[in-house]
C-alpha cells in the first residue's frame, strides 16, 4: 500500500537516511504517494525532466510556494506579495518577470562582484583565524552569502542580521526559533516596507545593483511590471540567495574533508570547478521542489489527475543510475554527458546559480590559502541534517586548521566603494534648449548639457533615458553625432501610453530642467558597402543619424519609410531632400511588399529596421530566408512572439583543438558539445540563465535564448548553445 511504514521507520522520516529512501524509490515499479511530502514523489531523472520540460503542464503556483494562511492574507494585503520568489509563478508572467533580473545574472556579468566576493571571506576569516577551531557554518557560510545577495539586490549590508531575522517566517535559516509568529509577521511587514522604499529611491538615483536593473529593463520598454511585482522579486529571492550557498558549502565542505578530497578538489580554478559540480550531484542543497498536475498525465505506470500533488525529487535525479555511473561515490574527475539537477532545470532553474557558483569557488578557494591543514572536527556519522523537505542543510560543523604565526591583517576597502558605485551610463543634468513640433504628434526636444559644454560622445544608433514623473523614457538620439553641444530626440504623444510621452508634450518649455542618462547603444551600426534603412513612424528617430553616417561614408543607401500620411511622418521635408527615399503613405492605397523586397537583394546588404512590431515582425521573418542580408532591428517593447527557422544540421568547429562536429537536427548545440568531452556548465537548458554561454569566432548564431542584449546578439560574439543553432553551415567556437 502508498506510504506504508515499514519496521525501519516510515520512508522520508529520517534525514540520515534520505538517499536510502530516494533510492527504494527509484526501484519501484510505480511512483508512490508520501505522506512527509504530500505528494506523489518523482525520483527517476527522466520523469523529472519530463516534469521539468513541461510547465504548461504541472503548475508551481500555490505550491511550490506555499500560500498565505487565511489568518495572514488580510494582513499582508497590498504589503507583501502573494507568491513572492519567481518560484511561484506560472507562465506567461513567469518569464515576463524572469526577464528583468536574468541579464543580470549571467556568469561574465557577475565577475565585477568578485572583489566583494573575496573581501567579504577574509574579512570573516579575520575573525576567528587565530582560535584554530570554528563551527563553519555560522561562521563564515551562513553570513557570507546573505551579506552578498543583500549587497547585490541595493540594500544596506549592515542590516544582515535583521534581514535575516525578517525571513524567518518563510523558513529562513539565518531566522532565530525564540521569536513569536506576531513577531515573524511584523517582521516580514518591516522587511517589505524597507525594500519598497528602496525600489522607489532607486527609480531616481540607479546604482550598480539589482533593483537598479530591474528598473533599467522596465525604462527601456524590455519588461513590463508593476510596482509591487517589482517588490516581490527581492525578499524570496534574498531568502533562496543564501540558503542553497549556506548549505552547498557546509555540506560540501563535511563530505570533501572526510573523504580526504580537500586537497585534491582545491588545488587550482579547474578542480574547483569539477568538484563544485560533483558536490551539486552529490548532495544538493534543493531537495526537490512540488509541482501541481494540470491535466491527465501518465508518469511511468501511475496515471495523475488534474489537482494531484507531486514532489520532484532533484537529489534522487542526480543519484540516478541510469544517468550516472556508481551515484553514491564523490568522484571529483567525474565527467557529465548530461547535466545535474543541482539547480533544477527549466523554466524554474535557480536564477542565482552563476552567482553561487562564483561564490563557491572564491569561498574554497579563500579557505584553502587562509586555513592551513583543514581538518573536520565534528565525527561526521554525528552530523546533523534538518527536516527532509524541499530543502536540505545541515545544523553545523566544527573544522579546524593550523593557525597561523602571524595574523594577516586583510586590507579591507570600503564596501561603498564597490557596493554604491555608479553604472557606466552617469546622469546628466541638462536644459531643454529648443522645442519644435515635427508633426501634430511629434515633438523634436533639443537639450544642452546644464554643467559642460559637450555631451559624453555617441554612435549612431544610441538611446538616452530622460527623467519624468513617471520614471526615466527612453528616447533614441537623432541629431548628427559629430554634434556632442547638444542632444535632439523626438517623442511621439502616446494617448494611449503610461503618461509619459504625455507630460513631456504638455509640460515641457525652453529652459525647463531635465535629467539624462546615457547615451547607450543597443543598435550600433555596423561598416557596409550597401544599406537599406526601414522606418516605421517614430522609428524613423534611430535611423536619422545613421543616413548622415551612410552618407558621409559614400556607401550605397536608401531609406524605405512607411507612416499613414506625409503630414504625419516627422523630417518628410528634410529627408527626401538630402537621401534617397522611397514613402509609402497608406492613405495613398500603398503597401510595402515585405517579401518582394528582401527577394530583390541580392548583393551582400546590411539592413536596419525600427517601427511597429508588426514591421519588425514581418522583416525578421523574410530576411531569415535570405543569406544576403544582415538584420538588425531597434524595438518599441519587448516582442511578444518569437518565430524560428526550422531546425537543420550544422557544422561546429572547436577552434582550440580543430576538432569538427555535426550537430543534427534533433540535437542541441550543448548536448554535442558535452558528448565530446567539451564539459559545458548549464542549469536551466532553456537560454533563460546564461550559464552556458560560449565565445563565437566565426559564423552567424540563431539566437533564441531569453538572456542576451539586444546588442549582444547583434555583435555575434557568444551564444547559448542550450537552446541556440546556427543561421548558416558552421560555427567555429573558442573551445578545446
Amino acid at each position: 500500500m502508498a506510504g506504508r511504514c515499514t519496521r525501519s521507520g516510515c520512508p522520508f522520516s529520517r534525514p540520515e537516511k534520505l538517499f536510502t529512501d530516494l533510492e527504494q524509490e527509484r526501484a519501484k515499479d510505480d511512483i508512490e504517494f508520501s505522506k512527509v511530502f504530500g505528494a506523489y514523489v518523482v525520483s527517476r531523472y527522466d520523469d523529472i525532466l519530463y516534469v521539468l520540460d513541461h510547465p504548461e503542464s504541472f503548475a508551481s503556483k500555490g505550491v511550490t510556494v506555499p500560500e498565505f494562511p487565511d489568518v495572514i492574507k488580510p494582513i499582508f494585503a497590498g504589503r507583501v506579495p502573494e507568491g513572492g520568489t519567481l518560484l511561484g509563478w506560472d507562465n506567461p508572467d513567469h518569464d515576463r518577470l524572469r526577464a528583468s533580473m536574468s541579464g543580470f545574472f549571467m556568469p561574465r556579468k557577475l565577475e565585477r562582484f568578485k572583489p566583494l566576493m573575496r573581501e567579504l571571506a577574509h574579512e570573516l576569516i579575520d575573525q576567528f583565524v587565530e582560535k584554530g577551531e570554528v563551527e563553519i557554518k555560522s561562521n563564515f557560510a551562513l553570513p557570507l552569502p546573505l551579506k552578498l545577495i543583500i549587497t547585490v539586490a541595493g540594500l544596506d549590508a549592515t542590516k544582515w542580521r535583521w534581514i535575516g531575522r525578517c525571513l524567518a517566517l518563510f523558513g529562513g535559516i539565518a531566522g532565530t526559533d525564540d521569536l513569536t509568529v506576531e513577531q515573524k509577521v511584523q517582521d516580514v511587514l518591516d522587511l517589505h516596507d524597507y525594500v519598497a522604499r528602496v525600489i522607489q529611491q532607486r527609480k531616481h538615483d540607479r546604482r550598480a545593483d539589482l533593483i537598479s536593473h530591474i528598473w533599467d529593463q522596465r525604462d527601456s520598454g524590455s519588461v513590463e511590471m508593476t510596482d509591487f511585482e517589482h517588490l516581490a522579486m527581492i525578499p524570496g529571492l534574498l531568502l533562496a540567495g543564501h540558503e542553497t550557498t549556506t548549505s552547498l558549502l557546509s555540506m560540501g565542505l563535511s563530505h570533501l574533508l572526510h573523504h580526504n578530497l580537500w586537497e585534491e578538489a582545491t588545488t587550482n580554478e579547474q578542480s574547483v570547478s569539477t568538484a563544485i559540480e560533483e558536490l551539486l550531484r552529490y548532495e544538493s542543497a534543493i531537495t526537490g521542489m512540488h509541482r501541481l498536475v494540470k491535466a491527465e498525465t501518465k508518469l511511468g505506470s501511475r496515471t495523475l489527475y488534474p489537482e494531484d500533488r507531486i514532489f520532484l525529487a532533484y537529489n534522487s535525479g542526480s543519484r540516478d543510475p541510469r544517468v550516472f555511473e556508481c551515484p553514491g561515490e564523490l568522484q571529483l574527475k567525474r565527467k557529465f554527458s548530461k547535466q545535474h539537477l543541482g539547480f533544477g532545470r527549466g523554466i524554474h532553474a535557480c536564477l542565482g546559480a552563476p552567482m553561487a557558483r562564483l561564490l563557491l569557488k572564491i569561498e574554497m578557494r579563500v579557505l584553502r590559502e587562509r586555513l592551513p591543514n583543514l581538518r573536520l572536527v565534528t565525527q561526521y556519522e554525528e552530523i546533523r541534517y534538518g527536516k527532509i523537505g524541499p530543502s536540505r542543510g545541515i545544523e553545523g560543523v566544527v573544522v579546524a586548521w593550523d593557525p597561523p604565526k602571524e595574523l594577516r591583517i586583510t586590507d579591507i576597502r570600503a564596501l561603498a566603494r564597490i557596493t554604491g558605485a555608479r553604472q557606466v551610463n552617469e546622469s546628466i543634468p541638462t536644459v531643454v534648449q529648443g522645442l519644435m513640433l515635427l508633426t501634430s504628434e511629434v515633438l523634436e526636444v533639443t537639450l544642452r548639457p546644464k554643467s559642460s559644454t559637450q555631451f559624453p560622445g555617441w554612435e549612431a544608433g544610441a538611446h538616452i533615458d530622460i527623467s519624468s514623473p513617471n520614471g526615466f523614457r527612453q528616447y533614441s538620439l537623432c541629431s548628427d553625432p559629430q554634434d556632442t553641444r547638444t542632444y535632439k530626440v523626438a517623442i511621439r504623444k502616446e494617448d494611449g501610453g503610461s503618461g509619459g510621452s504625455i507630460w513631456f508634450h504638455e509640460n515641457l518649455q525652453e529652459g525647463s530642467d531635465l535629467t539624462v542618462r546615457g547615451p547607450r547603444n543597443h543598435f550600433r551600426m555596423q561598416k557596409s558597402q550597401r544599406y537599406v534603412f526601414i522606418a516605421g513612424g517614430i522609428g524613423i528617430t534611430p535611423i536619422m543619424p545613421m543616413l548622415t553616417e551612410a552618407k558621409r561614408e559614400g556607401a550605397v543607401y536608401k531609406l524605405i519609410y512607411l507612416g499613414r500620411s506625409r503630414v504625419t511622418m516627422a523630417y518628410y521635408d528634410d529627408l527626401v531632400c538630402e537621401h534617397p527615399v522611397e514613402i509609402w503613405a497608406s492613405d495613398e492605397g500603398k503597401r510595402f511588399d515585405v517579401d518582394h523586397f528582401v527577394n530583390q537583394q541580392h548583393e551582400p546588404t546590411q539592413v536596419y529596421c525600427c517601427g511597429p512590431e508588426r514591421l519588425l515582425s514581418a522583416v525578421e521573418g523574410a530576411c531569415r530566408l535570405n543569406p544576403a542580408v544582415k538584420l538588425r532591428l531597434e524595438r518599441f517593447q519587448a516582442s511578444t512572439t518569437q518565430t524560428f527557422l526550422p531546425n537543420r544540421s550544422f557544422d561546429v568547429v572547436l577552434n582550440r583543438s580543430g576538432g569538427i562536429l555535426t550537430v543534427s537536427t534533433e540535437q542541441t548545440l550543448l548536448e554535442v558539445l558535452n558528448q565530446n568531452g567539451c564539459g559545458i556548465m548549464s542549469t536551466c537548458s532553456k537560454g533563460t540563465c546564461g550559464t552556458c554561454e560560449v565565445q563565437v569566432l566565426e559564423g552567424e548564431p540563431e539566437h533564441r535564448d531569453s538572456v542576451l542584449s539586444a546588442e549582444e546578439r547583434s555583435e555575434n560574439r557568444v551564444m547559448m548553445p542550450c537552446v541556440s543553432r546556427c543561421m548558416g553551415d558552421k560555427l567555429v567556437l573558442d573551445l578545446w
